[in-house]
């Protein structure tokens, strides 16, 4: 009687300590994936914020004579 108790409460252990990495894993992949994609976001955002800034303080030369394109 004693060894199935020992084994049922073994066993009921070993399943919950499974369950609950199986649960932890989950929640962080969850977390890694919203990280991810705040991230995403946020380099988006600040790609298309510093686009136009850059653009207007470095305007594209303009090309007038020939040396121009060779430098």
């Amino acid at each position: 009687m004693r060894d199935e108790e020992l084994k049922g409460a073994l066993a009921f252990i070993g399943i919950s300590i499974l369950a609950g990495l199986f649960l932890f894993g989950f929640l962080i992949v969850t977390v890694i994936l919203i990280l991810l994609g705040l991230l995403l976001f946020l380099g988006f955002y600040l790609y298309v914020r510093l686009k136009p800034w850059r653009e207007k303080r470095h305007p594209p030369k303009e090309l007038e004579s020939q040396e121009d394109y060779w430098r």
